[in-house]
């Protein structure tokens, strides 16, 4: 858009916009010759414009440079996109969308430079278009408009998560944004060439993240993407309806679903067509988890995986909240509780262990040890799980409970075993071997009444 530089943009004509054009230019076939008058169609279109009637001129000019063709051409139509970057550049017919009219005219740049100096001129508005429209701060998103087929229906968005975080979606991709500053970036690979965006909309489910305090968000996409059958030549459309997945910094599809097939027919409307949403559900079941339908005919289900925790790499710092800890605090203490078989108990507040039974009996790490167990909760992440990661009830022999103290803040998670990770198995098995290396086959005892 001109984001209120329109008027200031007009005495910006020199050489500084045209420097931006090569590098905007995509490489394509030596063309010979001057440039082919206008094709019925867009002739049409063109009188339409040339009439005043913008709206009639946009239906018929869009779907010529937007639309899957046979036309193997590497150009779309220059004409018809030299009219439709004049009516994003003057806002005649649709709204100014100066970084779209950059694109659009640099298509047409391209083209008559590639026939010669002959070429150069021959179709209107392109010289004087570029140098008011691109302005060197839209070359990013010029940049991504020409690379994915223009972006239909790509319009900024943005969605408030928690009350804390939040992500925008534009042209560039997703930005998002987290409480403490945290800021991460996704790159719009949703969309191609001939792709429609109809809509990006919060999904109203959401669950607790099972790897940390937040919650996962859902957002919905339904685009039409356009093809040409090999077999038989003909125009396939079809709206996909796409979950994307929002945990933490972290974003991408979870499942892309197509709802609707058409042959042939115009150019998608950028309006969802009527029932489709009711189509579609994205819901929680009884048992917790994310289930999506599509309804009809030959109606469709499934469970929306659960997402493993990322690894942290071996080499990253030990991290705590509130800095980075590459040793213990003076009062860090830990109290592990294996709920099952030889029911290990180690308190390092009171200094003691039980297991298999017995009681309490006086019980200290070492430095090393004290060293070693913290530097494995750090690389568990432990601060960051919730209480309960994903432990079943009772005291199975794989369930477990941790309390940590470092620095005057204390934790408590619990989890069971087929539900931990990498880190936190190897968290587990760490305290475990410092504890009761040789263990011995089966269980023993039960749970000391003392603890």
């Amino acid at each position: 858009m001109c984001r209120g530089r329109c008027g200031a943009a007009l005495a910006h004509t020199g050489s500084s916009h045209m420097a931006l054009i090569p590098a905007l230019l995509m490489s394509a076939a030596v063309i010979t010759g001057s440039a082919a008058s206008p094709v019925p169609a867009v002739a049409a279109g063109m009188a339409a414009y040339h009439r005043g009637d913008f709206t009639t001129a946009l239906a018929i000019l869009k779907p010529i440079v937007y639309d899957v063709s046979d036309n193997r051409a590497p150009w779309s139509d220059p004409w018809a996109t030299a009219y439709l970057a004049q009516m994003f550049r003057r806002g005649e017919g649709t709204a100014p969308d100066w970084p779209l009219s950059c694109a659009l005219f640099n298509h047409v740049w391209g083209y008559t430079r590639q026939r010669g100096p002959g070429g150069i001129g021959t179709i209107p508005f392109v010289e004087d278009g570029i140098k008011e429209v691109c302005l060197p701060e839209l070359q990013a998103e010029v940049s991504a408009l020409r690379m994915a087929g223009y972006l239909d229906g790509v319009t900024r968005r943005e969605f408030v998560l928690d009350g804390s975080s939040w992500i925008v979606a534009d042209r560039l991709g997703f930005h998002i944004d987290l409480g403490g500053g945290e800021h991460h970036d996704v790159g719009l690979t949703m969309m191609s060439w001939h792709d429609v965006m109809v809509s990006l909309t919060e999904a109203d489910v959401s669950i607790p993240d099972r790897w940390s305090t937040a919650r996962v968000h859902f957002l919905e996409l339904f685009k039409w993407t356009n093809r040409i059958d090999e077999t038989n030549g003909a125009i396939v459309r079809q709206l996909h309806w796409i979950v994307y997945e929002v945990r933490g910094a972290d974003l991408g599809p979870v499942t892309d679903q197509i709802v609707l097939t058409v042959m042939g027919g115009p150019y998608p409307s950028p309006e969802l067509p009527p029932g489709i949403r009711n189509a579609v559900v994205l819901e929680l079941n009884d048992a917790g988890q994310v289930e999506w339908f599509v309804n009809g005919p030959a109606g469709k289900r499934g469970i929306i995986p659960e997402p493993r925790r990322g690894e942290m790499p071996d080499s990253m710092q030990a991290v705590l909240p509130g800095g980075r800890m590459e040793e213990p605090a003076s009062d860090f203490a830990v109290r592990f509780d294996h709920k099952g078989c030889h029911y290990e108990y180690l308190d390092m507040f009171k200094g003691t262990y039980s297991a298999g039974g017995a009681g309490p009996a006086p019980f200290a790490l070492s430095k090393e040890q004290r060293t070693t167990v913290f530097k494995a909760i750090v690389a568990a992440r432990v601060f960051e799980l919730p209480a309960v990661t994903d432990a079943g009830g009772g005291e199975p022999a794989d369930n477990y409970e941790l309390e940590v103290r470092n620095g005057g803040r204390r934790h408590t998670v619990s989890w069971s075993q087929s539900s931990a990770d990498r880190s936190l198995t190897a968290l587990m098995r760490t305290v475990l071997n410092m504890l009761n290396p040789n263990p011995g086959d089966g269980c023993v005892g039960a749970p000391p009444k003392v603890r």
